[in-house]
């Protein structure tokens, strides 16, 4: 009894707990409310925000998918100012019909970059993908969200379209993958961007697209004379053009050599890529250093090169230059080197107010004429490159006068080569002197007493260099008897006399102006590394 008892309470406890905690499968479960997105089954608005993406739903069976690009290649680069883009193409298409065009170089050296460019922009299409298998598995009534079409256009010495403008995302991403390095070394990718821009206007004029044209460039271009003709269109109808680059080198014209792009070894007197100036003109004097030139040759403006930069401007777009554009140190010719491109990062606001003068061609002439010294700059900024006094002679052995006097007598000769260069730069920047406190720009401001105080420095080093030796020459004598070389030492006080000497306080007073009254800028980076140098003479004895 006791037995049969204890089987009983079981089985009665058995059913209660089974009653208690199992679900009840005759009933159906409520419907659940479907979100509303803007966009999707909800009417858009003026303050819509892009629809974030959803997680994958096990009744779609992602997870047999392959993976994102973005996924399986953890290691690329992940560019921000591109992230900043593609959000902005997103929240376009959120709130209106949107027309991308996309227009790729496919030069050798701008290969890494828009690679990474490329996997990006391919992750964020397929993202897209992903979020329109989700609307459709939905179930829920949706409101057509506007198009997003997009054109994809590749530039080298000739314009390819790879693809028309189309809403199908895998065409997209395919034809993203059919771009391939050219070896022609030219890039017309303003004719380019030409192209895409006429085909873009019926989409603009006629059915109300917004069109957004994004360039992927590492160059200035070969026909950036199209870009006064193109700013028309793109300002009319306020089509905007976004340059993903790299910004310009300080003042000069390119940072990679043309064995880059065709491949020959680099060799004494090579041409370089045209990746700049990030101004209309050349508004800096090319002027050696006397130290290490490497950091001088890849100083960063802080603005892209000049004419894509305008075009940005002007459109109302902008150049988002990228700090990794994914140069070799082979690349730079630097082997063995950090693989860095452009050296100096600056405050923006403060960077602001050196902006280039973004003004058509005949206004930029205009200005120049307005003023003498903007004038001498630019003439004397299209000089050919000046060489400076470079690791000059300075020990000179004391063997018996006449030795020692046809010594100092060669290294005064090799000096001397470099005075009429120096003195003709001089005489043509000096005429604009007496319109330099007319100057109401901080950028020429900068630029033209950063050229008189390097012209006048690198004088006072060479005049000053050839006077020490011709002192020498007429004779002194050691103090010490146990001496037998005299060693020439850069120094900041000059024995060379009083002309040299007012000349080097003079260059002292220009660089150590723009220290202070530009600080924070590329000018200001370049009169401290000129300021390193002394630009005076003194002997010592040893």
């Amino acid at each position: 009894m006791k037995a049969s008892g204890a089987v009983l309470r079981f089985g009665i406890i058995a059913i209660i707990f089974l009653v208690g905690c199992g679900a009840e499968p005759e009933q159906a479960q409520e419907p659940v409310q479907a979100k509303l997105v803007p966009g999707l089954n909800a009417p858009l608005s003026t303050d819509v925000k892009p629809r974030p993406k959803r997680k994958p739903k096990p009744s779609l069976n992602l997870e047999l998918d392959p993976p994102t690009q973005q996924t399986v290649r953890i290691g690329s680069v992940i560019h921000p100012e591109v992230s900043s883009l593609l959000r902005m193409i997103k929240q376009s298409r959120a709130e209106s019909p949107t027309l991308v065009a996309w227009i790729m170089d496919r030069s050798k050296s701008a290969s890494n970059m828009v690679d990474a460019v490329k996997l990006q922009t391919q992750s964020f299409y397929e993202d897209l993908m992903i979020e329109q298998k989700q609307s459709t598995a939905s179930g829920s009534e949706e409101v057509d969200s506007p198009p997003l079409l997009t054109a994809v256009y590749s530039f080298a010495e000739n314009t390819e379209k790879h693809l028309e403008p189309t809403a199908d995302i895998q065409s997209v991403v395919t034809a993203f993958s059919q771009i391939a390095v050219d070896a022609s070394g030219i890039e017309n990718g303003f004719t380019a961007l030409q192209e895409a821009t006429q085909d873009a206007l019926d989409y603009r004029t006629k059915q109300g697209f917004e069109v957004i044209l994004v360039v992927v460039t590492d160059e200035a271009g070969d026909d950036q004379k199209q870009a006064e003709s193109l700013r028309g269109d793109l300002a009319k109808y306020a089509i905007p053009v976004y340059v993903i680059g790299v910004n310009a080198p300080f003042g000069k014209r390119s940072i990679l050599p043309e064995h880059v792009e065709a491949g020959a070894a680099p060799t004494e007197g090579r041409t370089f890529i045209n990746q700049g100036p990030e101004t209309r003109d050349m508004e800096q004097l090319l002027l050696e250093y006397p130290g290490s030139s490497l950091g001088v040759e890849t100083v960063d403006s802080g603005f892209g090169p000049f004419a894509w930069e305008y075009l940005c401007r002007v459109s109302g777009g902008s150049f988002l230059s990228l700090k990794a554009p994914g140069y070799t140190s082979s690349m730079l010719n630097r082997p063995g080197s950090r693989p860095v491109a452009l050296i100096g990062t600056y405050d923006r606001t403060v960077l602001q107010k050196y902006a280039p003068d973004y003004i058509s061609e005949s206004e930029y002439a205009a200005k120049l004429e307005s003023n003498l010294a903007l004038r001498a700059l630019i003439q004397v900024s299209r000089l050919n490159t000046i060489g400076v006094l470079k690791n000059p002679r300075r020990d000179f052995v004391y063997r018996d006068e006449a030795t020692l006097s046809r010594e100092l007598g060669q290294a005064q000769l090799s000096a001397a080569q470099l005075e009429p260069a120096l003195n003709r730069a001089y005489e043509i920047l000096s005429q604009g002197e007496a319109d330099r406190d007319k100057i109401l720009k901080p950028r020429w401001q900068a630029g033209f007493d950063l050229a008189m105080g390097r012209l006048l420095a690198a004088r006072s080093r060479v005049e000053g260099y050839n006077a020490m030796l011709a002192l020498m020459k007429r004779g002194k004598r050691f103090e010490k008897e146990t001496s037998t070389t005299w060693v020439l030492v850069p120094s900041n006080e000059s024995e060379a006399g009083s002309v040299i000497k007012k000349m080097g306080q003079r260059a002292v007073e220009y660089l150590q102006r723009v220290k202070t009254e530009h600080a924070g800028t590329p000018w200001a980076r370049m009169a401290d590394l000129e300021l390193q140098s002394p630009v005076g003479w003194q002997w010592n004895e040893q």
